[in-house]
């Protein structure tokens, strides 16, 4: 039976989906209290999610459940997980990477329905000019600003 697990951040709470040491989905929660005794967490993921935010782990070794993605969201996936910490890349570089060098706008798409940002670092695409664009929509913004800041900041 799948949980629901918690871990303060200092972008946020980070609410995740995960049965034993799979993890399903990942999201930030800005309404939750600061009572973390009330919140559930998965120590496994706790403690890398704790060594990513404080530069101490550049890469994931949390193993993800079923995506419910299509073949083309799965190869956007992989290739988000290539992207080295710290580093950068445009739609458009994603898009030639898995062979679609035109389906950019795609590949956007793919990033907005991402169900495991950080692990699955989809905050490291960038637009082509490198302005921050996608992350989930506009209001999402300030979070891929932090997180790549976070990363660069080492």
């Amino acid at each position: 039976m799948k949980k629901i697990g918690y871990f303060k951040s200092p972008i946020g709470f980070i609410e995740y989906t995960y049965e034993f040491n799979k993890l399903y989905s990942m999201k930030i929660n800005d309404i939750l209290d600061e009572d973390e005794s009330n919140y559930l967490s998965n120590s496994w993921i706790d403690r890398q999610l704790d060594a990513y935010f404080k530069h101490e782990l550049n890469h994931f070794n949390i193993e993800v459940g079923y995506l419910k993605a299509t073949p083309f969201q799965k190869s956007v996936f992989d290739a988000l997980q290539s992207i080295p910490y710290g580093q950068t890349r445009s739609y458009e570089e994603i898009a030639i990477q898995i062979g679609k060098p035109q389906a950019y706008r795609a590949v956007g798409q793919a990033c907005k329905k991402n169900p495991i940002g950080i692990v699955i670092p989809c905050h490291r695409v960038i637009g082509k000019d490198k302005s921050l664009t996608g992350y989930s929509g506009k209001e999402y913004i300030h979070l891929k600003e932090k997180l790549l800041n976070l990363e660069k900041n080492l």
